[in-house]
């Protein structure tokens, strides 16, 4: 199971693990990190991402980079500027802003989050940079 962090579009987060996450799916099943015999239901038009993370509480004194530099993953280098203001530097490999959301992978290895499934319907803006 991955170990996934949830963020709603009315800012809740939710923690957990999930078996049955799909981009091509509307929904998919969270089991709480808090009691593993609660299975919650997720929809994907609910939410402001879906990030898959090394672990639940990561490190809250790390402050992620913003230069591209050395970037380990290959794709377009992108800002995003989500409704709530938050804002995130990353690659993707497929910008797709007719499907529900896309994957992204942040640029900073030391971040916590591995990858991102970000809902389209709650990003303001991405900018590509070179």
């Amino acid at each position: 199971m991955k170990r996934i962090v949830v963020h709603m579009k009315n800012g809740e987060i939710a923690k957990g693990y999930s078996s049955d996450f799909s981009p091509d799916e509307p929904l998919f099943h969270l089991v709480s990190i808090t009691d593993p015999l609660c299975m919650e239901e997720i929809r994907l038009d609910n939410l402001k991402a879906v990030f898959f993370v090394k672990d639940f509480n990561g490190d809250f004194l790390h402050v992620d980079t913003h230069e591209f530099g050395d970037a380990p993953r290959s794709g377009a280098h992108i800002m995003i500027s989500f409704f709530d203001g938050e804002i995130m530097f990353a690659t993707s490999e497929n910008i797709d802003h007719d499907t529900v959301g896309f994957f992204i992978y942040p640029i900073d290895p030391e971040a916590n989050t591995e990858s991102a499934f970000v809902i389209n319907s709650f990003i303001h803006t991405i900018e590509v940079i070179n």
